[in-house]
């Protein structure tokens, strides 16, 4: 198996932005590591990369609960001892709830379980990789709630804006490491948990899964001592 630019685990990889994002990688010559709990979806993703016109590398999925951090843990650090270096890690995975305090605790518990606890020890996992590795490139896709606070949003908010500082410490830190780590927080993305989550707008007026994609390229291409701590995607329609 060729892995001419390096490996890239992607979390969330089974739909929307981090399928794109996964298959994307494969073609731009990246072996792609791809975490979700849906073997099925995943399955597609791998499929969909095999069909690429290009010499892609064979996918790797691994069909895992982000909550399940004992086996993920052990599940990265696995791949890191059987195929080297880890070069990029995309946390994409994420839940949305709806409302700010409509929710029973334990709802919420779910939710915080999901978009922080999960990352941090993810997080965890590859920073301690990559600090011995002395590089390594991490993309959080956050959101834009984790910029502004809206009425009704704040279950899903609260989450998104913890993640966000967590992240934003982890920049500074890691940053003089030769460790770059950007948050990228779009607004509503073209994707199926968008349209799930009631989005007021039209596919072509929100964000589409491809410019996630091609910032993470632009930001690839940039010379090492750049560092970018976050991009926030406006759409058009939606500027406040």
């Amino acid at each position: 198996m060729k892995t001419e630019k390096g490996l890239a685990i992607v979390t969330g990889a089974s739909q929307g932005i981090g399928a794109k994002i996964s298959i994307g990688l494969a073609e731009d010559g990246y072996q792609v590591v791809l975490i979700a709990r849906n073997k099925s979806n995943l399955d597609k993703v791998c499929e969909n990369i095999r069909n690429l016109d290009n010499d892609v590398s064979e996918p790797i999925a691994l069909p895992l609960d982000i909550t399940d951090y004992e086996n993920v843990d052990r599940e990265i650090k696995r791949i890191n001892i059987e195929y080297g270096k880890i070069d990029i890690l995309v946390n994409s995975a994420a839940m949305f709830m709806d409302g700010s305090l409509n929710e029973p605790v334990e709802n919420f518990k779910k939710i915080v379980d999901i978009n922080i606890i999960a990352q941090y020890t993810i997080l965890q996992t590859v920073t301690e990789i990559m600090r011995q590795q002395k590089s390594g490139y991490i993309f959080t896709i956050i959101s834009r709630a984790a910029k502004y606070g809206f009425a009704g949003g704040g279950i899903y908010g609260s989450t998104k804006f913890a993640l966000l500082g967590l992240t934003e410490s982890l920049y500074r830190e890691l940053a003089p490491l030769g460790i770059r780590l950007t948050s990228l927080c779009p607004g509503w993305v073209n994707t199926e948990m968008a349209k799930k989550a009631g989005t007021p707008f039209k596919d072509e007026e929100m964000v589409q899964p491809q410019d996630l994609l091609d910032t993470i390229r632009y930001l690839l291409g940039l010379s090492k001592n750049v560092c970018i701590k976050e991009i926030v995607f406006e759409m058009e329609k939606s500027i406040i």
